[in-house]
């Protein structure tokens, strides 16, 4: 298998040390929700340097488009036939491309669709604002051109899957199923500023420093990361579809250099609730924690999310026969 190198952000490269840049990517991206790619989380083990990441090439066959959205093209991908369409809703910052490591398993059985937010891979920013009721607009209209085969089954990984749960919220019309990968809750930030005392709660702030904030011209969603949250919180309900949460096991357990042990118990114990509840969104909703791997499950254990998401295809299949 070969491989191609998307380098990290920048702007971020200045702004932190590598060791921060680690710790500030696992911590937020895994627990806190506020990483971006390629500092999303990547186990301890796994890399010395957190300046690149190493993505497969693949010779899946695969249909490429420029879509007009309003105000913006976006790139996308279409890879397989038939229904339904299982979208992959990236991660904060993370090109299309990260999908790479299940699009050829999944696009043997159905319709796959991958594709660059607003500002991000070969996708223009355009001048509308990239929070995260605007990026399900976008996606919207990209599905709605692209013809593709409903109904959907949104994939979202953490940031990403704010960005799905909005959608199913605001266009529950063709949701099939909804997967949430190391997704976190709208209400954590709260909660942890609730839970942590003295020389924890100052590292929280110190860690988070500048990230909540709406700066005076946001432009990238990662500007709007916070606004997307807020979105969140004032959502509507889902619908009535399957649905299913994978969570990182022990991510709390990862801050132990940052907060003191009664925190990090502190902390994973409102992360279990808070995960409990995401699931509870649903009725019949599945919570399943994996173990071994870093906030990218889809990139460190493929097969973590394959299974599923080949369960839910096979589930959304069976149901529509019975209508």
């Amino acid at each position: 298998m070969s491989f191609s190198t998307i380098k990290g952000d920048a702007e971020m490269k200045r702004k932190f040390s590598t060791t921060r840049l680690f710790l500030t990517g696992l911590i937020l991206a895994g627990l806190i929700g506020f990483g971006s790619f390629p500092f999303s989380g990547l186990p301890a083990d796994a890399r010395t340097s957190q300046e690149e990441v190493q993505i497969p090439e693949i010779s899946t066959p695969r249909k490429e488009n420029r879509i007009d959205v309003g105000g913006r093209k976006l790139h996308c991908f279409v890879y397989g036939s038939g229904a339904p369409t299982i979208v992959l809703v990236s991660g904060l910052g993370a090109p299309q491309e990260y999908w790479n490591y299940v699009v050829p398993d999944l696009a043997a059985i159905t319709t796959v669709v991958t594709y660059d937010r607003a500002g991000v891979g070969k996708s223009e920013l355009g001048d509308l604002p990239a929070h995260g009721e605007q990026s399900v607009k976008d996606l919207h209209v990209l599905l709605d051109t692209l013809g593709v085969p409903r109904p959907y089954i949104l994939v979202g990984h953490s940031l990403g899957g704010m960005i799905a749960r909005l959608f199913a919220s605001l266009v529950p019309e063709g949701m099939g199923g909804l997967i949430l990968e190391d997704t976190q809750h709208e209400d954590n930030l709260a909660e942890l500023r609730r839970i942590l005392k003295g020389k924890d709660l100052e590292a929280f702030d110190e860690l988070t420093s500048g990230m909540l904030a709406l700066p005076e011209n946001p432009k990238t969603e990662a500007d709007y990361r916070n606004m997307t949250r807020e979105q969140l919180k004032k959502s509507g309900p889902l619908p009535r579809i399957p649905y299913l949460v994978l969570t990182v096991a022990g991510r709390a357990k990862a801050m132990g250099p940052m907060f003191s042990a009664e925190a990090i118990e502190e902390m994973g114990e409102m992360d279990s609730v808070l995960n409990e509840k995401l699931a509870a969104l649903i009725p019949g909703g599945r919570l399943i924690v994996v173990e071994g791997t870093g906030h990218n499950i889809h990139m460190d254990k493929p097969q973590l999310l394959i299974g599923p998401v080949r369960e839910m295809i096979k589930e959304v299949r069976e149901k529509k026969q019975t209508i």
